[in-house]
């Protein structure tokens, strides 16, 4: 049943698990009963469905893990970048497999979800900008990154104490 409400939300998202999750167990519960009946050619028909259950199952993962995405995006402060930072060490991370980690040596950080491939969640801390005045609001991580990379980057810390400015 589709909803009319276009708005996607992780409660709506967790409800499609729970449907999942149940189609998944109903699934395997009419495999059982293929398994169990005393015709082998009934049990052989039954062939596909372990395949079938194993696919309802991955389909509720999947829709765990985007209402985890989905949660972190909507709740996300406004740094301006598209992409997910190290908070300490700027533009380092890596991703494999639906996790990430820094790839900075000693760091230890690492996180249970694509955060490389997802909007940036760390809270606003500076104001960026370039030498013609582009640039805007941004999170530590991404503020040491664009003053890394950025000739010229102007990095204002917006509760610094004074306002100081940093410039590269």
């Amino acid at each position: 049943m589709m909803s009319t409400d276009r708005a996607a939300t992780p409660a709506k998202l967790r409800r499609l698990v729970g449907q999942a999750e149940a189609l998944a167990a109903e699934i395997a519960g009419v495999r059982d009963r293929f398994r169990a009946d005393p015709d082998e050619s009934t049990r052989l028909a039954g062939f596909r469905l372990d395949d079938a259950a194993g696919t309802a199952a991955r389909i509720a993962h999947e829709l765990v893990a985007t209402a985890g995405d989905l949660a972190r995006v909507r709740g996300r402060p406004t740094c301006g970048a598209d992409w997910g930072v190290c908070p300490v060490h700027g533009n380092t991370l890596r991703a494999s497999g639906g996790r990430c980690w820094c790839t900075v040596l000693d760091c230890g950080r690492s996180w249970g979800y694509d955060r490389l491939g997802l909007p940036c969640s760390e809270p606003v801390a500076f104001d960026v900008r370039d030498t013609e005045g582009g640039g805007g609001p941004m999170c530590a991580g991404h503020a040491k990154d664009a003053q890394n990379r950025i000739v010229g980057a102007v990095v204002t810390p917006l509760d610094g104490p004074g306002g100081e400015e940093s410039s590269r």
